[in-house]
């Protein structure tokens, strides 16, 4: 057996991870090195760790530009994850491989136009074979050969054809491709007996480190541009697997997909009776009887169109004919909850962090609020603390920018509601620490944001808008310089329009300050 076995996967796919994973069992490699920046290496032995449940997604960004910020999404299913995951059962060494983040985030990025076939191959090629769902075509044609070696080696042999006809790598591509074989060569010096390398499939053909010199990869390496960056982990969402920069494969079916990865038998069977779960749950009908016509229409199509299993395509219009009645609703409810899934993942408490999360972590436990990417609707009792402290925590998230919670109109009389949707989403982990250059908790975080804004507002109306969030937000000490602020402008402003722009905010701070617990006339 060869000294480096190469494993060109797709980001992201089920079918992949299950291939890679009894291969690696089959070769027991003693070195691994998967795509990936390489300077993240000082972070890999949390994916090990139990508290870390996917889907995740490894956070770099520039110390002192947080905007600059690029993500490398990891679901259960991806053969990434699924890679790290059995070195560390087997006692292998793991490493990413790829450009540093270092590098890439100093300059332009570069692998954003990447077409189709460059950026996800396999799926085109499973088009091209005439099946809408990769998956399906990838267990019918390459899982059901038994043989995970050959499988790869041919898959590198189709990627080896494309690239033969494709325009030769040239800047950011060319330096990954050049960095990924310098890690190769090094894990070879460095004693390694049988080296796995886990990387799209795009990259596998180029990664033959005896096709290339060593002294050409260095020279295209050589004096590139560095930042200074923080590398860490942070919760992903299923439904942002597609829209994360580091990975660029698209997954329009992240649900479906986990479901495909974590179910090893009867797989139509047990998707149709979670899908009547789901309709039982929100009161729509949904017997056993139709679960089996449903598998049974699945598998009839599947035949039909010559598949040896039903895919997506199949459940669905299964699921239509059989639930579907007159109504698209409850396939619209199985597309939301089943076949994307908003699962949010978590990361153990040790994950290095900037003190402004941990803070926000530490409040949200303590007013015992559940963070989850689908909405949750709040209805606040301002009499109480705890719904009193709740919103103070909102509005100071929004001055922040992190609108976790978006205000609604809360009915009924009396000014002492407030009604609030709740719902995360995994960019706000870099907006936090874009907003902790002002401040390292919540609170003072907000004060230093505020402030800034009252030195800077343009009109009166922006300082009456900005004095009303202060109050709200409870934010003593950024109060006298709005409210100087304020005079100051109303006292040189003949502006009639924006007099009366100013005065809604007002009106409303002194509606609210009784029931607050603040005084609403002393200080405006």
């Amino acid at each position: 057996m060869e000294r480096i076995s190469i494993f060109p996967i797709r980001h992201h796919g089920p079918g992949s991870a299950r291939s890679l994973e009894h291969a690696l069992s089959q070769l027991d490699p003693d070195v691994v090195l998967v795509e990936g920046p390489s300077d993240a290496d000082s972070v890999l032995a949390f994916l090990a760790q139990k508290d870390m449940k996917p889907p995740v997604a490894l956070l770099g960004y520039v110390n002192d530009d947080p905007a600059r910020a690029s993500f490398w999404p990891f679901a259960a299913f991806s053969p990434e994850f699924v890679a790290f995951r059995w070195a560390a059962r087997a006692g292998a060494v793991a490493r990413f491989m790829d450009l540093p983040a270092s590098v890439s985030l100093a300059g332009e990025r570069g692998d954003d136009d990447a077409d189709d076939l460059h950026s996800d191959p396999l799926r085109v090629l499973a088009e091209a074979a005439g099946y809408a769902d990769f998956e399906r075509w990838w267990e019918t044609l390459v899982e059901a050969r038994g043989d995970d070696f050959e499988v790869f080696d041919a898959i590198n042999e189709a990627m080896r054809a494309v690239r033969a006809d494709a325009p030769a790598p040239v800047g950011r591509e060319a330096q990954r491709e050049a960095w990924m074989r310098q890690a190769i060569r090094a894990a070879v010096k460095g004693g390694a007996q049988r080296v796995a390398v886990v990387c799209g499939a795009w990259h596998a053909p180029v990664l033959d480190v005896n096709a290339f010199k060593a002294k050409d990869d260095a020279a295209l390496l050589k004096g590139l541009p560095k930042a200074k960056v923080t590398l860490t982990w942070v919760p992903w969402t299923h439904g942002r697997l597609s829209t994360g920069s580091g990975y660029g494969a698209g997954v329009r079916s992240p649900g479906y997909y986990h479901h495909l990865f974590t179910t090893r038998r009867d797989v139509t069977e047990r998707w149709f009776a979670r899908v009547a779960r789901l309709l039982r749950e929100e009161r729509l009908e949904a017997s056993s009887a139709s679960v089996i016509e449903a598998t049974r229409l699945a598998n009839t199509l599947a035949a039909l169109r010559g598949r040896a299993l039903p895919g997506l395509d199949e459940l669905n219009e299964a699921a239509l004919s059989v639930f579907g009645w007159d109504s698209d609703l409850p396939l619209r409810l199985i597309e939301r909850q089943l076949v994307v899934g908003e699962a949010l993942g978590e990361v153990p408490d040790g994950v290095p962090t900037v003190p402004l999360a941990q803070d926000l972590v530490r409040i949200q436990k303590s007013l015992r609020l559940k963070v989850q990417p689908e909405q949750i609707d709040l209805t606040l009792d301002l009499r109480t603390d705890n719904d009193l402290a709740r919103s103070v925590l909102f509005h100071r998230l929004n001055l922040l920018g992190v609108p976790w919670a978006r205000e609604r109109s809360a009915g009924g009389r009396g000014t002492f509601k407030e009604a609030w949707a709740l719902a995360w989403k995994p960019e706000f982990s870099v907006r936090l620490v874009e907003a902790s250059r002002s401040g390292q908790t919540v609170q003072d975080a907000a004060t230093g944001v505020a402030v800034d804004a009252a030195r800077n507002a343009g009109t009166l109306a922006e300082l009456t808008t900005l004095l009303e969030a202060v109050r709200y937000a409870d934010l003593g000490g950024a109060l006298p310089v709005a409210l100087a602020a304020l005079d100051a402008r109303a006292a040189g402003n003949a502006d009639v329009s924006d007099l009366l722009e100013a005065l809604p905010p007002l009106a409303r701070l002194a509606r609210y300050g009784d029931v607050r617990g603040r005084d609403g006339e002393s200080n405006v």
